[in-house]
């Protein structure tokens, strides 16, 4: 391979690697809480400023140093202090991929703390400590010059698969369950890498979505992501990092790409290549540099256009022996960008919800809520077993309750139900 993943190999964090203070990067993401529901109002700080999270949940960060940077999280709800954080390590003039931080209740959350040594007994300064439990996305720390590391605000009660490793470094790994308060230490013991035999992600698979930002109404959250997931359950398990990405319109548009989990000593994380045009070479566009993930959010994304993604697994040596330490490229995978979907007000007696049809779509499906969407809440009706074709559907789901306010809302398909495209939430008052 070429050196075109020189400069984004560095958010691996290279042992033995120092820190600098220009401010000239870029760090954004998505606060996130427990349950997997991105947190609007949260304080996002670092050394460099803060800002507040949109109501979808994402920030954005500016001027912010180079090296390894802590990025803390805050937020009140009910009265109650949530908090977490994680740690990127930013390159000069550059982006983190989109990096999400989980929080849970001040008075719910524990600490690991420990040692990071090389087979000789060496601290390794640099090395990366990752924990993660299925929430969004793992938790990051950076060994000292003493090879002495903290992942402080951590959530008790579940289960956190905890990896240690670093550039030519094999990595190691524990599982935890923390008690609250806890101050857990777990020391890591890391030998060279090898050169394994690398085979690309299996089972890759991508889902574009277009959608409004719909949260006015939400008393927290995202509304429309609690759509996504109870049109998709899988969804949950991909995290919820949301698109900065916009078409005209206040239109979110975003690609999830999913493959089959891997866990080995030598894993550094993954290669997402793409190309927007049918026919064209792939190209390298991220690294994620998190072994213990199997997914990735693509934010960069328009309207109208065919992505298509392949996926290579790195091990730790790279970018020593390039053609060894980086797989071929997994299968290729293909999506497109849907049109905006609008939703019409719905005729009474009998009731028909009706939609303004998009040309790139070729099924549409109804989503009706008893309640405000949130993350938790199911449709009280849908019709994702028998799919519409046309520009409306009648309702013929259980009776539906005079005075009371119903939401519903719209979902356009095509190929094969990869491409998605959502209208905004309405309401029905019967």
């Amino acid at each position: 391979m070429d050196g075109r993943w020189l400069v984004l190999f560095a958010l691996l964090g290279a042992v033995g690697c120092g820190g600098t203070t220009e401010k000239s990067s870029i760090v954004q993401g998505t606060v996130l809480d427990d349950r997997n529901e991105p947190v609007r109002d949260a304080r996002v700080i670092t050394r460099d400023g803060e800002t507040r999270t949109s109501p979808t949940g994402a920030f954005s960060l500016t001027a912010v140093r180079e090296g390894e940077v802590e990025v803390r999280a805050e937020a009140q709800r009910d009265g109650v202090l949530y908090r977490g954080r994680t740690t990127v390590f930013n390159v000069s003039k550059g982006r983190t991929p989109s990096v999400n931080i989980v929080i849970g209740r001040v008075d719910q959350l524990a600490t690991v703390t420990g040692t990071v040594r090389d087979n000789g007994g060496a601290p390794l300064k640099g090395a990366s400590v990752w924990a993660y439990f299925g929430a969004g996305s793992s938790q990051r720390a950076f060994t000292d010059q003493r090879g002495q590391y903290v992942l402080r605000d951590l959530v008790a009660g579940v289960e956190y698969v905890l990896a240690a490793g670093g550039q030519g470094f094999r990595s190691d790994t524990e599982t935890v369950r923390l008690r609250v308060g806890e101050r857990r230490v777990l020391n890591f013991l890391i030998g060279e890498a090898g050169i394994p035999i690398l085979s690309p992600p299996r089972d890759l698979s991508v889902v574009t979505w277009v959608s409004p930002v719909e949260s006015s109404r939400a008393p927290t959250g995202d509304p429309i992501e609690a759509v996504k997931r109870a049109f998709d359950p899988k969804r949950t398990s991909l995290g919820a990092a949301r698109s900065k990405s916009r078409a005209p319109g206040g239109t979110l548009v975003e690609s999830n790409l999913s493959w089959r989990e891997q866990r080995f000593p030598d894993l550094a994380g993954y290669g997402i290549y793409r190309s927007d045009r049918p026919g064209d070479v792939l190209d390298g566009i991220d690294f994620l540099p998190d072994p213990l993930a199997a997914y990735y959010v693509d934010l960069d994304l328009r309207i109208g256009r065919t992505y298509s993604y392949a996926v290579t697994t790195i091990s730790s040596k790279f970018p020593d022996f390039s053609n060894l330490t980086e797989s071929g490229l997994s299968d290729v995978v293909s999506a497109r960008t849907l049109d905006r979907l609008t939703a019409l007000a719905p005729t009474l007696d009998p009731l028909t919800f009706r939609w303004r049809p998009v040309s790139t779509a070729d099924e549409y499906f109804v989503l009706l809520f008893d309640e405000f969407p949130s993350v938790g809440v199911s449709p009280v009706w849908d019709n994702t077993s028998r799919p519409a074709t046309g520009t409306s559907l009648r309702y013929d789901g259980p009776r539906l309750v005079k005075g009371q306010t119903y939401y519903y809302v719209v979902i356009g398909t095509a190929d094969e139900r990869t491409s998605r495209t959502i209208s905004q939430i309405e309401s029905l008052n019967l």
